[in-house]
């Protein structure tokens, strides 16, 4: 089982990737044009971490609930590692029932753009 610190790391180990990936920032910033808060709870740890998606980048990991998040995703510590480093896709995960993603349609359909 994963632990907290090890999500914690890997959360903004994939923020610092997207920051120095350019095609990464330009896909999600074609795909998610408006800011967006993301939370992600992590369902075996009972954590909640949020960052705001904006201008293609994605801002500051925070512990705890936002006052409002666009986009949740809950999924198991190890699933969430996965999925980070690239073993599993977000797609499969989602269609085994591993991962749950609340989104607007509009959002659902953008971020499909990106898988």
């Amino acid at each position: 089982m994963a632990t907290e610190r090890q999500v914690e790391t890997k959360l903004r180990a994939l923020i610092k990737r997207l920051e120095a990936a350019d095609q990464g920032v330009q896909a999600l910033s074609q795909a998610l044009p408006e800011p967006r808060i993301i939370a992600v709870l992590v369902t075996d740890l009972g954590r909640t971490y949020w960052s705001e998606l904006s201008g293609g980048k994605m801002g500051v990991l925070h512990r705890g609930e936002p006052d409002r998040a666009d986009i949740r995703i809950q999924a198991r510590g190890d699933d969430l590692i996965e999925m980070i480093d690239g073993e599993r896709s977000m797609f499969s995960a989602y269609l085994s029932g591993r991962i749950k993603l609340e989104a607007s349609f509009s959002d659902i359909l953008r971020l499909r753009s990106l898988a």
